[in-house]
């Protein structure tokens, strides 16, 4: 994954993208728009279809720049807290192998730093480690693209931060929601973000409406996702009897969107909840979603993403925002409607 400067200069390259687009778009509907003195003879009919299509061309250009002020202001939004970061010092954890958290020690000058010039380094502080220390957690950053390094040595059941507004603490829900299934789709990933992600939603989901994990496995061919894997969920499945673990296999690499497709024909429980497997969950993830289905079951909804560093695995609230793509396929975020800005209140749903 890339460094922090260079996701913000992504970010910046896909908006000057989109504005050239915007741009270019714009200037084809003011060419398009009629000018008068080409239709001297145009009947009054005409002419008012003419003003109504300018009219709508008007229309979607403001709609246009609309949209280019709320995404500027979202990357400014993103670029702030990107650079807000604090520095903090590193402790290094032994590894180990399933909850239990890694004994803690400080850390202190083993050798020189190796690697300056890597995204992962940059960010964490690789002086505080060994030269081994140094290169294994640099090859597993290559590998999987974070640091796969600490996340061997973090318990599967960490704490996480509570990012939610302080009125969404106050909020209750029935107890008669639906069932729900959950998705994870992965392809190589570390064994221990696999599990940490098992173990999070197993956690944080109330056993009444947990009916079912999906792990749906993109053709992967790491080593230690086939026998070590096998074993955890076996484990995983004597722990929690009344939980059905369901494991979906490709014969070749199909994708991630035929992967999410895998994974829903599989699943049976009353709602289906779709992640790539790098995730974990909050108390109370669950209800808010099912809740809002409750309502109307014909509703697709989507939590809050928050962000999870991909050199320290420290996870960042991320701005509230409606998700989507642009027509270059690259990932957008967009404001909620005027309304919902209105009652201030952060805890509600927004659209």
């Amino acid at each position: 994954m890339p460094s922090e400067k260079r996701r913000i200069q992504e970010r910046e390259r896909q908006l000057k993208e989109a504005a050239k687009r915007s741009t270019s778009l714009q200037g084809w509907l003011r060419k398009s728009q009629p000018a008068d003195e080409e239709q001297p003879q145009a009947s009054r009919h005409s002419e008012n279809v003419d003003q109504e299509e300018a009219h709508r061309a008007d229309n979607l250009i403001k709609a246009l720049n609309q949209k280019h002020e709320s995404m500027q202001r979202l990357l400014e939004e993103d670029i702030d807290g990107h650079r807000k970061i604090e520095e903090k010092p590193i402790a290094v954890v032994e590894k180990q192998d399933e909850d239990k958290p890694g004994k803690i020690e400080q850390p202190g000058n083993k050798g020189k730093e190796l690697f300056p010039e890597s995204a992962l380094f940059q960010n964490w502080d690789g002086e505080n480690f060994s030269e081994a220390e140094q290169k294994e957690a640099q090859a597993l950053f290559v590998k999987y693209g974070y640091n796969a390094f600490l996340s061997d040595r973090l318990p599967l059941n960490r704490s996480l931060p509570d990012t939610r507004d302080s009125r969404c603490l106050m909020k209750t829900y029935p107890k008669d929601l639906a069932s729900i299934g959950v998705v994870l789709i992965y392809l190589d990933d570390a064994l221990s973000i696999l599990k940490r992600a098992i173990r999070s939603i197993i956690d944080r989901t109330p056993k009444s409406l947990l009916k079912e994990i999906i792990l749906v496995d993109d053709h992967s061919t790491n080593d230690d996702l086939e026998q070590d894997f096998d074993m955890y969920i076996k484990t995983i499945e004597d722990q929690n009897p009344g939980l059905l673990m369901t494991r979906v296999r490709h014969s070749e690499q199909l994708g991630l969107t035929t992967a999410r497709i895998s994974g829903w024909k599989a699943a049976t429980a009353d709602v289906v909840a779709i992640f790539d497997a790098h995730i974990e969950v909050h108390d109370l993830w669950a209800e808010p979603l099912l809740m809002q289905i409750k309502g109307d079951r014909r509703l697709i909804v989507s939590p809050v993403f928050d962000r999870v560093n991909y050199y320290d695995l420290e996870v960042v609230e991320y701005i509230t925002a409606s998700y989507g793509f642009d027509w270059a396929l690259c990932c957008t975020y967009e404001s909620f409607r005027p309304e919902w800005y209105k009652l201030d209140d952060p805890s509600l749903p927004g659209k």
